[in-house]
C-alpha cells in the first residue's frame, strides 16, 4: 500500500498550501499533466482520496486526457496509481513520496 505525501509539513494554512500547490502544477509544463497535478494535489490536501474517474470530472478533461496525463505523471515518477482490476477508471491515485521533489529538481536543470 502506497502512503499518500504530506504536503507542507507545517503549512500555516489553506491559502499557503493552495499557492503551494499552484507552484508545483507550473513544474507539470502546460496541458493537462499541469491541471491534473493541480486537481490532484488540491484534493490530496483536503483529505480527498481521488480516482481516475474523480480527477477526470475534477479538471473538466476527457477521460482519455485525464488517464494520459495521470499515466505520464506515474512514469516520472510524481504519482501513483493504485491500480483496482474490478474498475480501472476507480484506481486510487496519490501523490508520491519523494515524487513532488523531483519534479522540483527536474524543472531547476
Amino acid at each position: 500500500m502506497v502512503e499518500p505525501t504530506r504536503l507542507s509539513p507545517g503549512a500555516k494554512g489553506d491559502a499557503e498550501t493552495l499557492l503551494e500547490c499552484k507552484e508545483l502544477a507550473k513544474y507539470a509544463g502546460d496541458g493537462a499533466c499541469r491541471e491534473v497535478l493541480l486537481g490532484l494535489c488540491e484534493r490530496q490536501r483536503n483529505g480527498i482520496e481521488s480516482t481516475v474517474w474523480d480527477i477526470h470530472r475534477q479538471t473538466g478533461l476527457a477521460l482519455h486526457e485525464a488517464f494520459a496525463a495521470l499515466r505520464t505523471l506515474e512514469y516520472g515518477k510524481i504519482v501513483d496509481i493504485v491500480d483496482n482490476p474490478s474498475d480501472p477508471f476507480g484506481a486510487t491515485i496519490r501523490l508520491r513520496e519523494g515524487g513532488l521533489e523531483n519534479l522540483r529538481r527536474r524543472a531547476a536543470a
